[in-house]
Order: structure tokens, then C-alpha cells, then sequence
């Protein structure tokens, strides 16, 4: 633990990736941890906030999660082998599927988002409150933008 506000490795050869990657296996413990006894992943609970939020199909989780598309499959086959998700044709292009959480699914969801929400207070107040964490998502969010560029430029070369 870094209670000085230092950089997440304070090693050499340290750099940001590997810092976002150490915060995501922390994050990732910790969500595990509050999740536990649902039955539902970290990752799996983001489809099912995606999917109260409107998110409908699975194009439109690979872009907004940033999942590959076989890791999502395998999210939603769980879901649907729950009961906790109805996947059926888009009557507008055969091809595509349409995803809804079930009635049972929203109670999943629901479940998993008191605790979810619960752990969130929790980071909240040790950042400082609801400015600090504004603060932090923005930086985050020009952190993504720059990845993002980067990818797109890597791409065409």
C-alpha cells in the first residue's frame, strides 16, 4: 500500500501500463470480494450494469467494455444458463441477437450492486470524496483516449 500518492510500483523499470495493470489485479480482488456468494464475476457484473443501462446487444458491450468477443460469449452463455438473460434475433437483421436481462437477472443485478456499491463508498472515502474521484476519472479518462489514439495509429502501420 502507497498511502503517499507515490506511483503503484516505485521500481525501475516501472512504467504506467504496468501500474494500471496492478490496479486492475487489486481492483480486481477486491470486487471479487464483494461479489462473493453471487455467483458472478467482476467482469460478468459489468455486462449486467451494461445491460440494466440499456446496452442491448453484443456489439454494443464489445465497445463499451472492451472485451474480445469470445470472453463476452462466454459471459453471456453463463448468464443465459443462469436464467438470467434472454437472448433473442434482431427481427431488424437476423444475424444480430438482442439481450435483456431476465426478471431473475435483474435480481441478480440488483443483488450484486449493493455490494458493488458498498465497496465503491468504500474507495470513495479513502480518496477523499465524490471530488477526488471526479478528479481521478477524468485523468483515467484521458489515459483511455490516449490508448486509444495509439491503438488507432499502431493499427495502420
Amino acid at each position: 500500500m502507497r498511502p503517499d500518492g507515490g506511483p503503484v510500483l516505485d521500481q525501475p523499470g516501472s512504467n504506467i501500463a504496468l501500474d494500471v495493470f496492478v490496479l486492475d489485479q487489486h481492483l480486481g480482488a477486491l470486487i471479487e470480494h464483494a461479489l462473493r456468494g453471487t455467483g458472478v464475476s467482476p467482469a460478468q457484473y459489468a455486462v449486467y450494469g451494461q445491460l440494466a443501462h440499456g446496452a442491448s446487444s453484443p456489439k454494443e458491450l464489445l465497445e463499451v467494455l472492451g472485451l474480445r468477443p469470445a470472453t463476452l460469449t462466454g459471459y453471456l452463455s453463463a448468464m443465459e444458463a443462469r436464467g438470467d438473460l434472454l437472448r433473442t434475433r434482431d427481427a431488424a437483421d437476423r444475424r444480430a441477437h438482442r439481450l435483456e436481462l431476465t426478471e431473475q437477472g435483474r435480481a441478480t443485478r440488483d443483488a450484486c450492486r449493493a455490494r458493488f456499491r458498498r465497496t465503491m463508498r468504500g474507495i470513495t472515502d479513502e480518496l477523499g470524496g465524490a471530488d477526488a474521484v471526479a478528479e481521478l476519472r477524468a485523468a483515467l479518462g484521458r489515459l483511455d483516449a490516449a490508448i486509444r489514439r495509439v491503438h488507432d495509429r499502431t493499427r495502420t502501420v
